[in-house]
């Protein structure tokens, strides 16, 4: 997985712990998402990848008979500004791109920013996950534009998820958990 020898000793030196809950209301997980991509720069709309690159992060695209270890829809997080995310090579950009912001939720909330070295992974659903799916949605979807746009639009799902470059379906979680169903 990685690419140098030494960063590859690096790696395995470290001990990757689990991700604990912050045991924040969604609300507030919502909050610090819109506040985070403000404060980077994103805007719904914009390429993720760009913003991963920023903060050190790489993606990493797995293929069939890539390592167990390297599940899609994963994340290590070594240190501060040095992050693997695990993407399928099989799965569509929409699908991509809230795999890629449920990670970062991860790396936000779960690692603050890569002070604590985690490892995310998708085996269940629990606390730790739901944070993720909150954080990802809002990241991606920020409130106030999602209401115009579900005004602007009708609330018709697939043209709302074209405009976010999501699913019809995140959009259709989305309208719900704001109560616009």
């Amino acid at each position: 997985m990685c690419s140098y020898e030494k960063a590859c000793y690096f790696h395995n030196m470290i001990t990757l712990g689990d991700p604990i809950a912050t045991g924040k209301t969604k609300p507030v997980v919502w909050g610090i998402a819109e506040e985070f991509a403000r404060s980077k720069g994103f805007s719904p709309g914009d390429r993720i990848e760009p913003l991963i690159e920023r903060l050190g992060g790489r993606l990493v695209y797995l293929h069939s008979g890539d390592s167990i270890e390297a599940e899609d829809g994963s994340l290590l997080v070594y240190a501060p500004g040095d992050f693997e995310i695990m993407v399928s090579a099989f799965t569509g950009p929409e699908r991509d791109r809230f795999t890629i912001a449920h990670e970062l939720g991860h790396y936000v909330l779960h690692s603050d920013l890569g002070k604590r070295p985690i490892r995310a992974a998708r085996f269940e659903s629990n606390r730790v996950e739901w944070e993720a799916n909150w954080f990802a949605a809002a990241f991606l979807m920020p409130e106030d534009d999602f209401r115009l746009a579900c005004s602007r639009y009708q609330k018709d799902q697939p043209s709302v998820a074209a405009r976010y470059m999501v699913s019809p379906k995140a959009v259709a979680v989305r309208m719900e958990s704001l109560g616009l169903t």
